[in-house]
C-alpha cells in the first residue's frame, strides 16, 4: 500500500519568532558566557588557595606544627577543605559542556533546551558560591587562630 503524503500549510513565522531564532542561534555558537567566566574564576580561586590551606595545615612537617593539634584548627581545616572541593567540583559542572536534544524547528524544544541548559548552569554557579563562601570564611577563621594562636 503506497505511503499517502500530506501537505501541512505553515505560516510564515513573524519577526518576533525570527528574532528568537537568531538569538538561539547565537547562543548555540557561543553559550552563556558570563556563568561559565564565572565559573573559571572560583575554579582558579580554589585551585590557588588549596595551596596556601595546604601550606598552612603543613601536613608533611615532622613533628607536626602545635597549631595543628588545636580542635578548631582540624574542624575548620577540614570545612575548608571540603567546601573548595565541593565550589571546584559545582564549578566544573558549570564549564562542562551537557548534550541537549531539540528539534531545530521547533522554537519551543529549542526555548525548552535552553531554559534547561541555563537551569544546570545557574544552579551549579550558586552551589559553588555557596560553597566557596563558606570555604572563605572558614579559612579566614583557620588562618586568624593559626596568626593569633
Amino acid at each position: 500500500m503506497p505511503e499517502e503524503i500530506r501537505a501541512v500549510r505553515q505560516r510564515p513565522p513573524t519577526v518576533e519568532e525570527e528574532a528568537l531564532h537568531r538569538w538561539f542561534e547565537e547562543q548555540a555558537k557561543d553559550p552563556p558566557r558570563p556563568l561559565e567566566e564565572g565559573a573559571r574564576q572560583i575554579i582558579g580561586l580554589v585551585s590557588a588557595l588549596y595551596s596556601v590551606i595546604f601550606g598552612i595545615l603543613a601536613l608533611a612537617d615532622t613533628p607536626l606544627p602545635a597549631y595543628l593539634t588545636w580542635l578548631p584548627v582540624r574542624v575548620l581545616g577540614a570545612v575548608v577543605v571540603l567546601s573548595y572541593m565541593v565550589a571546584l567540583l559545582a564549578a566544573l559542572l558549570v564549564v562542562v559542556p551537557g548534550t541537549y536534544r531539540y528539534a531545530a524547528a521547533s522554537q519551543t524544544q529549542r526555548e525548552q533546551a535552553f531554559r534547561r541548559l541555563m537551569q544546570r548552569k545557574l544552579i551549579g554557579l550558586r552551589v559553588a558560591l555557596v560553597a566557596f563562601g563558606t570555604g572563605s570564611v572558614a579559612f579566614a577563621g583557620l588562618f586568624l587562630i593559626v596568626l593569633w594562636g
